[in-house]
């Protein structure tokens, strides 16, 4: 499902669909034109489409700083598939500081919005020795993130 901003008109869903289409084509910057401003506006899958492609330098610079800020940005606002890319960057430290807490928390986010594969990467990252504090301020972090998205309704 595409996510838009509250108030989101079809046009404005039909320029991301336009420029994800660009995207599945190979067509990068393109789509990176297409998907700026309705990022910029809100749109999470937006967001999550420049993430990758600053993450691959497709059509884009590549740049991990600017990917994480996309993903984050997406994930933020509920995309699970980006929740679980941004998992990954904070367990590697691309493109954000290595912070396992934080990777936890996006895995723990996307598993529960259906994502199998974060279930696995999160019990990973435990076994792979997390301690009981990074656990414990992974769940402070997961609430916390909660509690500002309450009353927001659907993500965008």
């Amino acid at each position: 499902m595409m996510s838009m901003p509250p108030g989101a008109s079809a046009d404005d869903q039909s320029r991301v669909a336009e420029g994800i289409s660009l995207y599945d084509r190979g067509q990068f910057g393109e789509a990176a034109a297409m998907l700026g401003p309705e990022a910029e506006a809100g749109s999470t899958a937006a967001q999550f489409h420049l993430g990758l492609m600053h993450a691959r330098g497709e059509g884009t610079p590549r740049d991990l700083a600017v990917a994480a800020k996309w993903m984050e940005r997406a994930a933020e606002g509920g995309h699970h598939h980006a929740q679980f890319i941004l998992g990954h960057m904070y367990a590697k430290g691309d493109g954000v500081p290595r912070d396992r807490a934080r990777a936890h928390m996006w895995y723990t986010a996307a598993t529960e919005g259906g994502w199998w594969k974060a279930r696995e990467a999160r019990e990973r990252l435990v076994d792979d020795g997390m301690t009981p504090r990074e656990v414990v301020e992974s769940g402070n972090l997961l609430r916390a993130w909660r509690a500002t998205r309450q009353g927001q309704g659907t993500p965008r």
